[in-house]
């Protein structure tokens, strides 16, 4: 535990703490529990207790697990709100205000005071996390800006004119096809292809898959072309589900296929990289799985570079909780799985 956790869990004990203290020794009544009757601060700190763990449950485990699960979220709140309400009420009309009180207060009046005070507890705690969540949000925005920026001005110290490399690009075509080479020519063209998708379709938020999956597509054709025909490497592209009409950020789905390509393929031994996608109304799954060709240690430190490092770092940006990134590596596999939810 780091020690802004540390400091935070101890402003919440001296919170629970003062609030306690106070209505433990500032307020001598409520409903029939009574200083004078009994020990005052037993039915106190059962009320505290109760509301703690209103507050915790909701927003360390409820928010947690389901807050992209809008439906799942709210009956889990609900149930839970009665739950601890009606437990709460038969506990201190049955055992506390039968032990510690002289009046003998009806049932529906304990509930309706045990439902008001955790109610006010339930909306300071949805508060509570829905700040936490926008502080955090809001800082892995300015973070990724920052990287953005620095990327940007690295690449503009160092670019040349994109028209430049697109008309040379353009000339080795027309000289590849005066001498008749269609497998260069064709492998000239995608590399254009490339360029164009990086330089002037991802500065939108949003793109379709279609594209996306189109510069996968040019991105393997022109890897292909560093393969030899004696080369047992095999690089397989499959597409299921419904793709068009989707949307995604741009340029997630690239890295994986990189990353499989730099520590995947020994051209002296047998390489095999797996890409499959599936694409439904409101997921995406996207599998990359690589034969492995370096020690388990090393594999391991290469894997965690900075290719998927910042990919992990864009997902929580621009997926804050609709996405789950995980890696596996077998005896000799190394496995990518990316998973978003899209609605």
């Amino acid at each position: 535990m780091n020690i802004k956790k540390l400091i935070e869990a101890f402003i919440h004990l001296i919170i629970w703490s003062t609030g306690f203290f106070i209505i433990v020794n500032y307020t001598y009544t409520i409903l029939d529990f009574k200083r004078e009757s009994g020990p005052y601060w037993m039915p106190v700190l059962f009320g505290t207790i109760s509301s703690m763990i209103l507050f915790y449950t909701t927003i360390f485990l409820l928010f947690s697990r389901f807050v992209n699960k809008k439906s799942v979220l709210l009956m889990s709140i609900i149930g839970l709100f009665f739950s601890i309400n009606i437990f709460e009420t038969l506990v201190d009309y049955n055992f506390l205000g039968a032990h510690f009180s002289t009046e003998k207060e009806p049932f529906l009046s304990h509930l309706l005071y045990n439902s008001y005070l955790n109610l006010f507890v339930l909306l300071i705690g949805i508060s509570y996390f829905l700040i936490k969540y926008w502080i955090k949000n809001e800082k892995q925005k300015h973070i990724l800006l920052e990287e953005k920026l620095t990327t940007e001005m690295a690449f503009l110290k160092s670019q040349i004119n994109p028209h430049f490399l697109f008309n040379v690009l353009n000339s080795l075509y027309s000289q590849s096809l005066k001498h008749d080479a269609p497998r260069l020519s064709d492998g000239i063209a995608k590399l254009s292809h490339l360029m164009r998708y990086m330089v002037y379709e991802t500065n939108c938020e949003k793109i379709e898959l279609d594209k996306e999956i189109g510069h996968l597509n040019n991105f393997i054709s022109v890897y292909k072309l560093r393969i030899a025909e004696n080369d047992d490497v095999s690089i397989n592209l499959n597409i299921t589900g419904k793709t068009s009409g989707v949307k995604i950020s741009p340029m997630l789905l690239i890295p994986l296929v990189e990353n499989a390509i730099k520590h995947g393929i020994n051209a002296n031994k047998k390489s095999v990289i797996d890409i499959n996608l599936n694409a439904q109304k409101e997921e995406l799954m996207f599998t990359v799985r690589n034969t492995i060709h370096r020690a388990t240690s090393e594999l391991a430190q290469n894997h965690s570079g900075f290719g998927l490092n910042n990919l992990q770092k864009r997902l929580t940006v621009l997926y804050p909780d609709k996405h789950t990134f995980g890696t596996t590596d077998e005896k000799e596999y190394f496995t990518a799985k990316l998973n978003l939810q899209l609605n």
